[in-house]
């Protein structure tokens, strides 16, 4: 595997599957969420012992997992990036539990067209999954939403409401 960034997007009964030593000191963006209806039930993620992302970063000894683009659209990333500076420039969460990994999504996010918050340790990410404030409708029928801009402000406050 090369590059700078490895993008996991799985379900969290395919983790197991993922391999870990070729992702060893490499950033790793997990996109997911948990669902326990297609997951099943996790004792560790139902009683909050744990979010989905450590049971990556678990999985993934020697990689560094930031917890990104799970609460937003894959369609609308296209349509909500803006330049830097724009006023509607839309933020993204994120958590991780290495300084230097998160620092590499915020920049690859700026690269994109968005801002970042960071809300800090991966354990911290289950303020932006499924069910919170900010992602309060997982099954949404979100191909009919055009989407629409949501600020720095606008995050802030929608993840200190978690």
């Amino acid at each position: 595997m090369a590059g700078d960034w490895v993008v996991v997007t799985v379900p969290l009964r395919a983790v197991p599957q993922v391999p870990h030593t070729p992702l060893v000191g490499r950033t790793v963006i997990d996109t997911g969420n948990y669902y326990p209806e297609r997951d099943g039930r996790i004792p560790q993620l139902e009683t909050g012992e744990l979010t989905d992302s450590e049971l990556l970063q678990r999985h993934l000894t020697g990689a560094h997992v930031v917890k990104a683009f799970n609460n937003i659209f894959f369609r609308h990333l296209a349509v909500l990036a803006r330049p830097a500076g724009a006023p509607d420039r839309s933020a993204l969460p994120i958590a991780g539990d290495d300084a230097a990994a998160k620092n590499a999504v915020t920049a690859l996010l700026d690269t994109l067209g968005y801002d970042t918050v960071d809300v800090g340790l991966l354990a911290e990410g289950r303020r932006f999954q499924p069910g919170t404030p900010y992602l309060k409708d997982p099954h949404a029928r979100h191909w009919e939403d055009p989407g629409s801009p949501a600020g720095l402000a606008e995050l802030r406050r929608a993840l200190d409401a978690v």
